[in-house]
């Protein structure tokens, strides 16, 4: 047995050594290949993560490596910034009815392998939600199934009325070859969102870059000449896209100012100072304050899985224990603003309008210690030993607690310093703790945390409503030291959350709208399962140096708050607008052709159901006369019958007048009769008249004797 062991323990020491070899000549070929590329036909795209390696390319993976995006496709492209839409996979739509909607693939969809893109992948993968836990199991919330309608058509049916959580699946979920991944599935059971699918040559996508090496610190995609979609989008510019993962910002930014990288999604201090100071050909979105776009709120979330962080006294005294304003200024340089409380973007007028005031005045909250104080001393959350921390009434101390964030991530990590250093002003311990962010998201999927900050949902056609769900829904969720990948990591539970956001999905009517997302607004003020904290900035710069054509506002091409970040497809359409320095950019006509507004969707739909209401209007109609002509079948054989009734009733009058006719002759012959009668009467009585007189003579006849004269 011992024998066996140490044999083991020199195999695992051999493969040690021997990957301690390979994998930093893995890394010298990589880079030397990364170096042979011109530099005009590579962007690259910089980032820092804080991971210390890649953790894969298998869209079913709870945390993907960028570039999945290059890879596969979802079925549509959606701009947040316009609100608007492109075909990508899919070539367009049609409503069957108001739970019901057929997508069409494009006809000439094709994996890499050549095999067509069909109906059978889009449910396979869609299934595949179903059946394990991936970042699009959510959705199926509210569907009810995806069917197989024909080889390039696939039907959405919903279970019960979800547009945001439909609208939100059509541009988010990459779709998979069922014909790769079923043999993997049958091998790999459940195991499947663990693969990592890092071995580039086995990969099969549908997307115009095809994943050529990767290192821990950086990967390179070359483009599918041979793409699918040439005749319809064309190809991108850019020969090759590379990656490249910084340990921290700093390291981040020092490389951007060196040029290394094209464009980033990091955060970088005073970066207005590239070009006012610096004189470098580099830019953000805006040229002025806020330089970012602002998507949506940045929280910290309280674990509500452990006593006495759940506790809403203990959560209330947090949230003016923040010193929201110092973040801002201190931490993100300005770049934000405060976030309201509610949750709900407030500067933007469309969602604005839904932040109840009155709930705000009474259950918000602002950065004041001696409140937060004041709170706890009210609860008998006091001091009870002198050690500075304070216990709850039954003793269990405040503390000690982390706030977390991913190490590098340098803005974060300052503003977890600011809050950790405030609550122990309020006698609550909290330390800070930057784990590697494969290790941060982990502990946030599993809900294994104290505290953290994190991202919750941006704006767009479903917002207020998608920042309640992912924020307080606890059908997204479940038992700490599980997965759960799409929302509500603190583990919040509040059955009336989920009803509210059903009821806010199903209907149109603004005052209805208006009082539901009021009653969220008032559960998210009182039990605090999230405090926001500003909104958080669309990362986004870029250099001049090698490439020019990047969206801005002044170039306000084709632009997604996603940024360049890669969780769905949605930014990609910028590869193709921007060119090699020294050529002059130009925006495909299919980007403007191809595109429409969320509000196309919603008109489609109105149109379908008035058409169904006519239809089914038209159904009835044709009922109804049908139903009138079969009575008036009916109305016309009784009447026909009648009409025989009445000829044979008319027959029998007739002779009924001749019966009466004749009558009245024998009437007459009567009358003549009875004169007759009268007559004979007379006769009668003389002759008896004549007769008793005669009677009468005999009789004294007889009684005369004989010989009397």
């Amino acid at each position: 047995m011992m024998l066996a062991q140490n044999f083991n323990l020199r195999i695992i020491l051999t493969s040690l050594c021997i990957l301690t070899i390979l994998l930093p000549a893995f890394s010298i070929v990589a880079y030397t290949s990364a170096q042979a590329i011109p530099r005009s036909e590579i962007v690259w795209i910089g980032e820092c993560t804080g991971a210390a390696a890649p953790s894969g390319w298998n869209p079913l993976l709870p945390e993907i490596s960028w570039g999945v995006h290059l890879m596969y496709c979802t079925l549509f492209l959606y701009n947040s910034r316009d609100n608007v839409w492109i075909p990508y996979l899919a070539s367009g739509y049609k409503w069957v009815n108001e739970k019901t909607l057929d997508v069409y693939i494009r006809p000439e969809a094709t994996w890499w392998d050549g095999e067509p893109v069909t109906a059978e992948d889009v449910k396979y993968t869609f299934d595949l939600g179903k059946k394990y836990t991936t970042t699009w199991s959510g959705y199926w919330d509210y569907l009810d199934k995806v069917e197989v309608v024909g080889p390039r058509t696939v039907r959405f049916v919903l279970k019960k009325i979800n547009y945001f959580q439909l609208f939100a699946a059509l541009h988010s979920v990459f779709i998979l070859p069922k014909h790769r991944f079923e043999k993997l599935e049958a091998k790999l059971g459940a195991k499947i969102t663990e693969f990592k699918d890092d071995d580039p040559s086995k990969i099969i996508g549908c997307g115009p870059y095809r994943l050529m090496m990767w290192a821990a610190d950086h990967w390179i995609f070359e483009r599918v000449d041979n793409w699918w979609g040439k005749d319809i989008f064309g190809l991108p510019r850019p020969k090759y896209i590379g990656r490249i993962e910084y340990k921290d910002n700093t390291a981040s930014a020092l490389a951007f100012e060196e040029g290394k990288h094209d464009a980033s999604t990091d955060f970088y201090p005073a970066i207005w100072e590239y070009w006012t100071k610096k004189h470098l050909a580099r830019g953000t979105y805006f040229k002025e304050p806020p330089y970012f776009l602002l998507g949506g709120p940045i929280v910290l979330l309280i674990t509500y899985a452990k006593y006495p962080l759940n506790d809403t006294t203990v959560r209330r005294a947090i949230a003016y224990a923040i010193p929201y304003d110092d973040i801002i200024s201190k931490a993100y340089f300005n770049y934000s603003v405060r976030a309201s409380p509610t949750l709900i973007v407030h500067i933007y007028p469309t969602y604005a309008k839904w932040i109840n005031e009155t709930l705000v005045k009474k259950y918000g909250y602002d950065y004041n210690l001696e409140m937060a104080k004041k709170i706890l001393d009210d609860a008998d959350i006091i001091d009870r030993d002198g050690d500075g921390i304070r216990e709850m009434p039954d003793g269990t101390k405040l503390g000690p607690f982390t706030i977390s964030v991913p190490y590098g991530w340098t803005d974060w990590m300052m503003a977890c310093k600011l809050i950790a250093d405030n609550l122990k002003k309020i006698g609550i311990d909290v330390s800070t703790y930057f784990p590697d962010y494969t290790v941060w998201w982990q502990n946030i999927i599993t809900g294994k945390f104290d505290m953290v900050l994190m991202w919750t949902a941006d704006p767009g056609f479903d917002h207020p409503w998608n920042v309640f769900r992912v924020v307080m829904d606890d059908r997204l969720t479940g038992p700490v030291g599980q997965v759960y990948p799409s929302g509500d990591y603190e583990r919040y539970h509040n059955p009336e959350v989920a009803k509210l956001l059903d009821k806010a999905a199903a209907t149109t009517n603004e005052t209805e709208l208006a009082r539901i997302y009021s009653k969220l607004e008032e559960i998210a003020l009182k039990d605090l399962p999230a405090i926001p904290l500003f909104y958080g900035a669309v990362w986004y710069e870029y250099s001049e140096d090698y490439w020019v054509g990047w969206p801005n506002d002044e170039n306000r091409v084709w632009f997604s708050t996603a940024s360049l970040w890669g969780g769905t497809c949605d930014s990609i359409p910028v590869y193709w607008c921007i060119a090699p320095k020294g050529e002059t950019p130009t925006i495909p006509s299919w980007i403007k052709d191809l595109q429409f507004p969320t509000s196309k969707f919603l008109e489609d739909l109105s149109n379908t159901i008035k058409a169904l209401e006519t239809k089914s209007f038209l159904e009835r109609l044709n009922m109804t006369v049908s139903d009138l002509n079969q009575r008036l079948s009916k109305v016309e054989s009784t009447v026909m019958d009648l009409s025989g009734r009445i000829s044979s009733l008319s027959s029998d009058i007739s002779s009924l007048k001749s019966t009466v006719n004749a009558l009245s002759g024998l009437s007459a012959k009567v009358e003549e009769l009875s004169g007759l009668n009268s007559k004979v009467n007379a006769l009668i009585a003389v002759v008896v008249v004549e007769t008793i007189i005669l009677l009468a003579l005999i009789i004294v006849v007889l009684r005369r004797k004989p010989g009397a004269s």
